[in-house]
């Protein structure tokens, strides 16, 4: 009789937020193989920030996909450390909810896939000693996560002690393959770049025209970023870019798409460089106007740079915009190079120099047959990168425990 197998997807953070790993999570399990059990914070019961609470559906959760059963808990931790009781508290609920699993009757194994070794699978270690081989830790690595443990004693105790009881380590690039092989034996690091479902892009194209019709685009040069209005991400450069551009390129617009902390300042920035007239901040957009816009778009630029410990482990946008045919400009930070193959897919610049940002612009936007090339190569990137081979291929990593 073949073992019982349960597998949980492990994550503080998952939906209704939304980001890079939580997509990341979202997409490889809701096409996972078996059923998958989702533990993670209660964001109604227990919301993050309570001026900006979430309204719990009427259906009972944000998540109908008939793949994941969603169990939700007080586990969100704002910072990782074990200095203070509360946060002992939600280490517990965390390794609480996979002891039940582990404890039924019928002896399970339990494979646990965290989103990341630090918090959730700190929380798991004294599970390890307890049932052994029963359970399997599987881990993710971002990039960002590694580099902020590293600047606490505390945080990089706790992530060697959570490497070392994870089976398996799934990096989304050999750049953060490179940051674990002081903390991990590299043995148990496996490069799988997240993917994209290119389908869902199918029509970008379309939906881009009647965007730029809809808004009195339809001539113009656009240039597009998606992602939260940080820093790290460097909309700034893009921006200056843009300024230095302007008189060069008459019809150049430039959309910034997302919303965050820094959306003020850089308002200001756009009046200040005399171009708010060409940028438009569309705010946070949903699934259908992310692919309107990539469909709009000429060049697709996001040259983000490292800001304090943060950088940029891969980039799942530029796998977006080559689904649509759309070159990218991407920084030389982390991961970039990896999702954007340099004189191929797109260019890859230095994002603290708004010099290099602007002349790599210049270069796509002022060359019809080269943009096209490189929006072609996307595609083909893409495709290559389409969620179902990504999780076959995770698949078999994990079915080898």
């Amino acid at each position: 009789m073949t073992e019982p197998v349960i597998d949980i997807l492990l994550a503080q953070r998952f939906v209704p937020e939304f980001g890079g790993s939580i997509s990341w999570m979202s997409e490889v399990y809701r096409r996972w193989p078996n059923p998958v059990e989702v533990i993670t914070h209660d964001y109604y019961s227990h919301p993050l920030d309570p001026a900006r609470p979430f309204a719990r559906p009427a259906s009972g959760d944000d998540v109908s996909d008939p793949n994941l059963t969603m169990d939700r808990r007080d586990i969100f931790l704002h910072d990782w450390g074990l200095d203070r009781p509360g946060k002992l508290v939600r280490y517990r609920r965390m390794g609480r909810a996979v002891r039940e699993r582990l404890r039924r009757k019928d002896k399970p194994t339990v494979r646990v896939h965290c989103i990341h070794a630090v918090p959730e699978a700190v929380s798991l270690i004294p599970l390890r000693w307890r049932f052994g081989r029963r359970l399997k830790i599987i881990c993710y690595a971002h990039g960002e996560e590694i580099t902020a443990c590293e600047s606490s004693r505390q945080l990089r105790f706790l992530m060697h002690r959570a490497h070392r009881a994870a089976d398996l380590m799934i990096a989304n690039s050999e750049n953060t393959r490179r940051l674990l092989a002081n903390h991990i034996a590299l043995e148990k690091v496996k490069v799988m770049h997240p993917g994209v479902d290119v389908a869902a892009f199918d029509q970008a194209k379309a939906n881009g025209i009647a965007w730029r019709d809809e808004h009195g685009l339809a001539d113009a040069q656009i240039v597009l970023t998606v992602a939260r209005l940080e820093q790290r991400k460097n909309q700034l450069a893009v921006l200056q870019a843009v300024a230095k551009l302007a008189d060069q390129h008459t019809d150049l617009v430039y959309v910034v798409a997302g919303d965050g902390s820094q959306r003020a300042a850089l308002e200001a920035e756009a009046a200040r460089l005399n171009i708010a007239d060409r940028v438009h901040f569309t705010g946070e957009v949903d699934g259908r106007l992310k692919v309107a816009l990539y469909g709009a778009c000429d060049v697709f630029a996001m040259p983000a740079i490292q800001h304090g410990s943060d950088i940029e482990g891969f980039g799942m946008v530029f796998i977006e915009a080559g689904a649509c045919g759309k070159p990218s400009i991407a920084g030389n930070i982390g991961g970039q190079p990896e999702a954007v193959q340099d004189k191929s897919t797109g260019l890859v610049v230095d994002g603290r120099d708004a010099d290099s940002v602007a002349a790599a612009l210049d270069r796509l936007l002022s060359d019809d047959p080269l943009r096209e090339r490189f929006g072609q190569a996307a595609r083909q990137r893409a495709e290559s990168l389409d969620w179902a081979r990504q999780v076959q291929r995770t698949v078999e990593l994990v079915d080898m425990l």
